[in-house]
């Protein structure tokens, strides 16, 4: 049986996780992304992104990975928000599993230990943005109980995106689940 084991990210991982974060972003948004978007992201502009997040931290910020059998199958990124439709609520930026790892509870691992890290920096809810039209997402953080708390157009640097908030108002229903 595959081994799951979740660490937090460390600068030495910046190659492997642009790389994988990449992947992971084309594979999603194939059919939500303009082609504009596909076209400017790539490995560089992404390792440029982490390198930052590395660098300047934001409040209560957690880079987890996911690796099965030693190789990275998905990561998350959470910390305070710096979008005003969140309100106090910290966000869950990304959170990817590759598809070669999708359906074996590796996204629900990694949501509930960012949670726990979210929990003790002093955060009492989370919420996170997902596109419009995936539904795949939208299904995921409805059965870990999220709940539709907003919209917003995502200013981002690659493509103005309608996004849906969802909000876990009590930030221990995802620091509890196992």
């Amino acid at each position: 049986m595959p081994e799951l084991s979740l660490r937090f990210a460390k600068p030495a991982d910046i190659d492997a996780l642009a790389a994988l974060h990449v992947a992971i972003w084309r594979d999603t948004y194939r059919d939500l992304a303009p082609a504009e978007a596909f076209s400017a992201l790539d490995v560089p502009r992404r390792k440029i992104f982490w390198q930052e997040k590395f660098e300047n931290p934001a409040a209560g910020q957690c880079i987890l990975l996911a690796e099965v059998d030693g190789q990275l199958a998905g990561f998350t990124l959470a910390s305070s928000s710096s979008n005003p439709e969140f309100g106090e609520m910290a966000e869950i930026k990304f959170l990817y599993v590759s598809g070669d790892f999708k359906r074996q509870g590796i996204g629900k691992r990694l949501i509930n230990e960012a949670s726990r890290h979210l929990a003790e920096a002093g955060y009492r809810s989370a919420g996170l943005g997902v596109v419009e039209g995936n539904e795949p997402a939208v299904r995921f953080y409805r059965a870990l109980g999220g709940k539709e708390a907003g919209r917003y157009t995502d200013a981002g640097p690659l493509w103005r995106s309608r996004n849906i908030i969802y909000a876990w108002p009590d930030i221990t229903l995802l620091t509890a689940m196992s």
